[in-house]
């Protein structure tokens, strides 16, 4: 997302072609046969250095033009996916607010893509968004559902921080 403003989009097509399979709903498949998580120990292999012209950089290499590029196309398609995502998920629920967690909840540019295509009202991305938010929403949904305590917005934001550990003096 950082790197994403100085590169072109010049991978989105691969990325549509050959990584993932999206769906007019957002889901998408990802093709497996550029990544070693599964096998091996590394997250990407030679198939994928080749679709991006070249392998990962190093932790001191310097950022060079293609980096960026990767940066970018990829943010492109991440932005695809997420409002394909926000629409089909207003279509279904007729809900005028969204929340969302988890990792990718924290792409401030592609939550400002949605915000500004108007499909909900309101956006809350909660504070803890990484990739276990998802867990912490699943589990309150569940308490909602086992409890059958209907889950009201609270406005404004009831939960007003997210420092919610112990406190400590200077």
């Amino acid at each position: 997302m950082g790197l994403a403003p100085y590169g072109e989009p010049k991978y989105a097509g691969a990325i549509r072609s050959e990584l993932l399979d999206i769906k007019p709903d957002g889901s998408f498949w990802l093709n497996l046969d550029y990544f070693n998580f599964l096998r091996g120990t590394t997250m990407t292999n030679e198939a994928f250095y080749r679709l991006f012209d070249g392998p990962p950089r190093g932790p001191e290499e310097k950022i060079d033009q293609r980096h960026m590029d990767v940066a970018r196309s990829i943010q492109v398609v991440t932005e695809e996916i997420m409002l394909l995502l926000a629409r089909h998920t207003r279509e279904l629920t007729g809900l005028k607010n969204l929340c969302m967690a988890g990792g990718v909840a924290l792409n401030c540019v592609a939550n400002g893509r949605i915000l500004r295509e108007k499909i909900f009202e309101r956006i809350w991305i909660q504070p803890a968004a990484g990739d276990a938010g998802g867990a912490l929403g699943a589990a309150l949904a569940a308490w909602h559902a086992q409890e059958g305590i209907p889950r009201v917005p609270v406005t404004p934001d009831a939960m007003q921080t997210s420092l919610l550990g112990p406190g400590y003096s200077e």
